[in-house]
């Protein structure tokens, strides 16, 4: 489990720095790695390069709480349900960060918008895994009723 967690930890750390190189691309269509940080940001951090580091090693750490959450699913003794609010209260609480941290200023109605669509999110992962987990209960039924079978004709 400890393994998982690093392996996630460090994979999230990674696609968090790359989301903040593409994501200002994607939206702004500016090239990678520009527009990465706000003027506000700049003036606290005193330099570009200082800014560009703080962005980066700020949305890493987002990162890694991101997929360091997902081992919430791997909880056998939490339900579902719990597994899934606890990783997006992670992650909610999680974006706060670097909004403030970077200076972002976003409007509350813009920032709660964001995280509506979170929960929209995470209420679809919720059902995803449900329906995936009721599937697979399902198939198991099915075997341990024709195990059943296979042995009260032995008998």
């Amino acid at each position: 489990m400890k393994k998982k967690l690093l392996i996630r930890i460090l994979l999230g750390f990674l696609l968090g720095m790359a989301a903040m190189l593409l994501v200002p691309a994607i939206l702004n269509g500016i090239p990678v790695g520009t527009g990465l940080y706000s003027d506000k940001l700049l003036a606290r951090a005193g330099s570009p390069e200082a800014a560009t580091v703080l962005s980066l090693l700020v949305m890493g750490v987002f990162g890694s709480l991101c997929m360091g959450g997902t081992l919430f699913y791997e909880l056998e003794n939490w339900p579902l349900a719990c597994a899934t609010a606890a990783h997006y209260l992670l992650m909610a609480l999680g974006y706060l960060i670097p909004n403030w941290l970077l200076c972002w200023d976003m409007p509350i109605k813009l920032l709660l918008t964001i995280e509506g669509f979170m929960a929209l999110g995470f209420v679809l992962i919720w059902l995803i895994m449900y329906l995936r987990c009721k599937r697979e209960v399902q198939e198991l039924n099915e075997l341990l009723q024709i195990q059943r079978k296979k042995d009260s004709r032995r008998e």
